[in-house]
């Protein structure tokens, strides 16, 4: 069964632009192209930041979040906060993989290419593509790169992954860009 996030039952019912009382909020995943809009949009305060990724997450307007009570909105700051920082094993309830051979699994599928992946195989870059991803302007330009080489995805397919599959991806790629060849024989011997 996929992975669901969860429905927050409000302390304090709120009401809708529409009238209506609202008294559940399901949340939603935050996807990368989207929480990278987001914090463009809201600049360098945290709590505006926040504020924009608790639309994301919660598909309230900006109208009906300031109706929320503070417990309320804290419960929906804590989950953007670990869907923010966590990586999809975090969700899922699996252990951290060991071994750098076994495939990154997904919080949600993804579509690229004509084929949905629920998990992706992960290709340790070669020094090559390390040259190229050194030479682009941004740290984004390089993260999402590196990201696409080691994945085999398109750039523009890296959209579409959820923020904590994004954050699992970066530790993996991390990890193949920092640590020498021990680490990895060291991490699948048995």
């Amino acid at each position: 069964m996929a992975w669901m996030p969860p429905l927050h039952r409000l302390l304090s019912p709120i009401t809708a632009d529409t009238g209506a009382s609202i008294e559940q909020v399901q949340l939603k995943p935050l996807y990368y192209a989207a929480q990278k809009d987001a914090l463009a949009r809201a600049g360098d305060d945290e709590d505006d930041q926040f504020f924009e990724l608790a639309k994301l997450a919660t598909g309230l307007s900006e109208k009906e979040l300031d109706q929320l009570k503070r417990p309320d909105y804290v419960t929906i700051a804590q989950f953007v906060h670990e869907m923010s920082t966590r990586p999809a094993s975090f969700f899922l309830g699996e252990p951290v993989s060991s071994s750098h051979e076994q495939p990154v699994q997904l919080l949600l599928p993804v579509d690229a290419a004509g084929r949905t992946h629920t998990a992706l195989d992960l290709e340790m870059p070669a020094l090559r593509a390390t040259k190229v991803m050194k030479k682009l302007a941004t740290a984004k330009d390089r993260a999402e790169f590196i990201t696409a080489h080691c994945t085999g995805l398109m750039i523009p397919d890296l959209a579409g992954l959820t923020v904590p599959d994004w954050t699992g991806l970066q530790e993996r790629i991390d990890d193949f860009l920092n640590q020498p060849a021990a680490f990895f024989r060291n991490g699948t011997l048995t």
